[in-house]
C-alpha cells in the first residue's frame, strides 16, 4: 500500500509542478517584466500549498506570521519539506543552498521566485547573498533562512552561522525565530532528493507544528544574534514537539 501511495503522490508532484511551471512561463509572456516576480509568487504559493496537501502534511501554526515592514525569519532545518512549510506560512523570499537551483522543476520555479542562492563554501557567494537579502528587507519583504547551514535529523538545533544575521545590520528589521517539528520525523540525510521525497510520499501523513517566537532585540551584532536566535529556535522546537506528542 505504501508503495502505491508513494507512486501516486510522486506522480502527482511531478505532474502538478510541471503544469504550474509551464502555466507560469506561458503567462509571464503576456505581463510586463515588473509583474513577473509577483506572478511567480502567486504560482509558488499555490504550488506549495497543493504539494503539502498531496503529501498528507497537516500544519499547526502558532504565533505571528505577518510583518508589514518585512522580517528576517530563521528556523531549524530537517527536511526539504521545510521549504514548502516556510513558504506556505510566510510567503517570503527563501535563502537556499546553491545546488537547489539544479533540482528538476522546483529549482526552475525557485529561480523564477527570486530565491537567493548561496554557496556556503564560497565567501564571495555569501557576501552576494547578504547584499541580496538586504535589498529584499529594505523593500519590506520577509526573507526566510536556515542558518544551521545544512539539514540535521531530530530536534537538536545546531549552531547558527552569523552570515544571514549580517543582512539586518543597521536595518530596523525584526529577526523572528521559528521552530519546526514533524511527526513522524522527516530527516533529509545522505540521500538523493528523489529518495527523500519518496520516503515522505510513502507514509500516510505528516503532522507539522510550526512555532513562531517573539522577535529578537534590535541592534545585536551578527554573532550575538545568531546565538540568541539558535537558543530561541531550540526552545520553540521543544514546544512544537510537545504539541505534537500531546495530540
Amino acid at each position: 500500500m505504501s508503495t502505491i501511495r508513494a507512486a501516486y503522490r510522486s506522480g502527482a508532484f511531478v505532474s502538478l509542478s510541471a503544469g504550474m511551471l509551464a502555466a507560469y512561463e506561458m503567462n509571464r509572456l503576456f505581463v510586463p517584466k515588473e509583474r513577473h516576480e509577483p506572478l511567480a509568487e502567486t504560482y509558488c504559493n499555490y504550488l506549495v500549498n497543493r504539494l503539502l496537501g498531496i503529501f498528507g502534511a497537516r500544519l499547526a501554526v502558532t504565533g505571528e506570521v505577518a510583518y508589514e515592514s518585512g522580517a528576517l525569519v530563521v528556523a531549524n532545518h530537517q527536511s526539504a519539506l521545510d521549504i514548502a512549510v516556510m513558504l506556505s506560512v510566510f510567503r517570503g523570499v527563501m535563502v537556499s543552498r546553491h545546488d537547489v537551483a539544479d533540482w528538476p522543476l522546483l529549482g526552475r520555479m525557485a529561480k523564477h521566485g527570486a530565491t537567493i542562492f548561496v554557496d556556503r563554501d564560497d565567501r564571495h557567494s555569501g557576501a552576494a547573498a547578504v547584499r541580496a537579502m538586504r535589498r529584499r528587507l529594505r523593500d519590506g519583504r520577509t526573507v526566510v533562512a536556515f542558518p544551521e547551514g545544512g539539514t540535521f535529523p531530530e530536534d537538536t538545533v545546531h549552531e547558527f552561522q552569523p552570515g544571514a544575521f549580517a543582512a539586518v545590520r543597521s536595518l530596523d528589521v525584526p529577526v523572528v525565530p521559528v521552530g519546526i517539528a514533524y511527526s513522524p520525523s522527516v530527516p533529509f540525510e545522505r540521500e538523493s532528493f528523489a529518495r527523500h521525497l519518496g520516503k515522505i510520499a510513502a507514509r500516510p501523513g505528516t503532522r507539522i507544528s510550526v512555532r513562531v517566537g517573539e522577535a529578537l532585540p534590535l541592534g545585536l551584532d551578527p554573532r550575538a544574534a545568531a546565538a540568541a536566535a539558535r537558543a530561541c529556535v531550540q526552545e520553540l522546537v521543544v514546544e512544537a514537539r510537545k504539541e505534537l506528542d500531546a495530540t
